[in-house]
Formats: C-alpha cells, structure tokens, sequence
C-alpha cells in the first residue's frame, strides 16, 4: 500500500510539474482545430496559394510546420530551397517533376498520404489535381528561390 501511495504522489508530482510548465508557455501543448487554422495569400508562390503558419517561424531557424493550400490546376514553377523539404500530402494530388523547367508530362502523381524530402538545391516543380492541401515540416530559416528570376511573385511587387 506504501508502495501505490509513493507512486501516486509521485506521478502527481510529475503531472503538476509538467502543467506547470505548460502554464508558462501558456498552454502544455498545441493544438490546431482544422476550422481554426488561419490561412493568407502567400507572397512568395504564385497568386492563388494560400499558406497557414502551424507552428514555429520559417524565417528563423529551427523546427516549423505550415500548410500550403492551393487550387484544382495551379502550377509551382521550378525552384529550390537552401533546406531540406519535406512534404506531406494531405488532401488532392501534388504532380511533383524534378529539373530547371516545368513539364507537366514529367511528374508523378503524390496522393492524399504521400510523403517526399528532398535535399536542398533539388530544383523541382508540381502542378495540383484537385483542391490539394500539403503540410511542409522542416527547419528555418526556409528560403525559395525560382529558377528563372521571372517566375517569382515578389520581384513583381517592387
């Protein structure tokens, strides 16, 4: 009976301890409901896309998660990123190619599940079938950079 007290207090001291710490970060976990998720224009893919920061700061370093959102036929021109990407599908169709110039004919179709990392510099580019929804979680700061300097949406803003 000693011995379940003991373990009782113990485990108590634990579960206080770690609501202790969760009150200071203010709450002991995240927690992100889908109808809650805050999605904006995103300024550095093409118009269309919709992104929703999930947790962490992609301009610093460090871990983060965000979700990138686009429509049925949108088109990613080729690119790369300075950190490894890795990508889930969570909903629609990701058409991902490899190499310096967009060809829809050369992608393979990635489906609701699938998932692919790619080192840094891998130049690559998708187009979606259906509403397709992706989850990027990987480490900042998170750089895009297009390979021809046209297809970037923030050089037509300045």
């Amino acid at each position: 009976m000693k011995r379940i007290a003991l373990l009782l207090v113990a485990a108590l001291v634990v579960v206080g301890a770690s609501r202790a710490i969760g009150k200071e970060a203010g709450q002991p976990w995240l927690l992100e409901e889908p109808d809650a998720i805050e999605w904006r224009a995103s300024d550095s893919l093409p118009p269309g896309a919709m992104v929703a920061l999930l947790e962490g700061d992609p301009n610093a370093e460090g871990f983060f998660t965000m979700r990138i959102k686009m429509p049925d036929g949108y088109r990613v021109p080729a690119h790369w990123h300075s950190k490894q990407e890795r990508v889930t599908v969570l909903s629609g169709v990701l058409n991902l190619g490899m190499g310096d110039s967009f060809d829809a004919s050369a992608t393979k179709a990635l489906s609701a599940g699938a998932y692919s990392s790619m080192p840094p510099g891998m130049k690559h580019f998708a187009w979606m079938k259906g509403e397709t929804i992706l989850q990027l979680s990987t480490m900042g700061p998170w750089t895009l950079t297009y390979v021809n300097p046209a297809d970037d949406p923030r050089a037509r803003k300045t």
